[in-house]
């Protein structure tokens, strides 16, 4: 009988099946960012330049977190990365960054660099469309594009951070899409939108470094918005339960993602808590998760009406 060629063996631990996607994402990262830096600094002469010793255990760490959500998810499908994977990475990167970027001069109330931007729908559509793996590649390099773009450095905490929202929301497809989940879900955005709105009540001295007057506490009115269209997505679509729980789960991804390059400004920039909470993760949080909220359901429904009308 004739030898047949063997095929490669994958992992079968599920603890050794992420880690060759995240290990190839990560190093792909790391040289976008070298890539993003030579282009930030074609852009304009006063942008930062790459601290590359400095940015390692910020990679590293969020290596860590994306090995933690990939173990509580368990697919080892979510996992795979082929050639239609690969396509889609760069044309949702290459989407993100120039979309990023066009909207990158509308400057939100903020300590730092937080912009209006719509185009934060597309890493979350890309998760929850071609999976996590795609969803982190097109939040993290295309947040290094859109940034490069505009002439600002490279923020690896931002980058991961933007990563993270694509994973989070590609991780939606494992959990049950029951009623109960979609209230669980829906009632943890708006209690920790709640909260937000208190705390910038609380403390409404907060100072707005990025235009040098005036605090963020006059914004307290914001979270509150985000919270009001949470709601009504969650009565609203009880009725299409997978609809409404890729929303909900879009603006968990927003709240974690904004969460984690918040706190890690704390030691990137040297921020407060109270800083980095209120004035970082308070307007990018607010501004993403309404531009979500309002564009997601009408990329989706465009998706699916391409879907119907190829066939596929």
């Amino acid at each position: 009988m004739a030898s047949q060629a063997r095929r490669p063996v994958e992992p079968q631990n599920r603890f050794l099946r992420p880690l060759v996607p995240i290990l190839i994402v990560l190093v792909a990262g790391i040289v976008f960012l070298f890539i993003g830096n030579v282009i930030s600094a074609s852009q304009s002469a006063d942008s930062t330049p790459l601290d590359a010793g400095r940015m390692i255990p910020y990679l590293v760490v969020g290596a860590v977190v994306v090995y933690g959500l990939a173990l509580l998810a368990g697919d080892r499908d979510l996992w795979r990365i082929s050639t239609r994977e690969v396509v889609y990475m760069a044309i949702g990167a290459a989407l993100y960054g120039v979309l990023s970027w066009a909207t990158n001069i509308i400057q939100l109330p903020s300590v730092s660099l937080v912009s209006l931007r719509p185009a934060i729908v597309i890493p979350i559509f890309f998760g929850v469309v071609f999976g996590p793996v795609v969803g982190f590649f097109t939040g993290f390099v295309g947040n290094v594009l859109g940034d490069a773009l505009t002439g600002w450095g490279v923020s690896p905490t931002w980058d991961i951070g933007n990563g993270l929202i694509g994973l989070i929301a590609g991780l939606a497809v494992v959990f049950p899409r029951t009623r109960r989940s979609l209230n669980i879900t829906a009632i943890s955005v708006i209690v920790i939108l709640a909260i937000i709105s208190a705390l910038l009540l609380l403390y409404p001295e907060t100072e707005n470094v990025l235009f040098g007057e005036g605090t963020v506490g006059a914004y307290w009115w914001i979270p509150l918005l985000a919270a009001a269209l949470v709601a009504v997505a969650w009565v609203l679509l009880r009725d299409r339960e997978e609809l409404a729980l890729t929303q909900m789960w879009g603006a968990l991804a927003i709240i974690g993602g904004i969460g984690f390059a918040a706190i890690a400004d704390i030691w990137w920039n040297g921020y407060s808590l109270l800083t980095a909470l209120l004035g970082e993760f308070v307007p990018a949080t607010s501004s993403n998760l309404i531009n979500a909220l309002i564009l997601l359901p009408i990329l989706l429904a465009a998706w699916r009406s391409a879907q119907a009308q190829t066939g596929r």
